[in-house]
């Protein structure tokens, strides 16, 4: 059995959408919605691993899904699918094209 960490603001406090995101093959569509809008794009790369992920907010991944709030952003992942909501109720969705 893990054994459970404290949480590590350091960890994450400098990330980025781009840090969950690997360059090279494959396309991901980018998906942000906010009250007014919503912006959609492709870009080249790849989702980074469930686990790398986890591994990166400190917290620990079951069945292959990461569901958890850091920083006041909730993040759910599955393979091939991120999705982030922030505190002011905007929403990011990143997923295989």
């Amino acid at each position: 059995m893990p054994c459970i960490k404290p949480p590590q603001p350091e960890r994450v406090k400098d990330l980025k959408e781009e840090s969950f995101i690997r360059e090279g093959r494959g396309r991901l569509k980018i998906v942000i919605e906010s009250e007014s809008e919503t912006l959609e794009t492709t870009i080249k790369g790849s989702l980074k691993s469930v686990e790398e992920i986890a591994e990166m907010l400190g917290v620990e991944a079951k069945d292959g899904r990461l569901e958890t709030t850091v920083d006041g952003v909730r993040v759910r992942m599955e393979r091939g699918r991120l999705e982030m909501e922030f505190e002011n109720g905007d929403r990011m969705r990143i997923e295989k094209a």
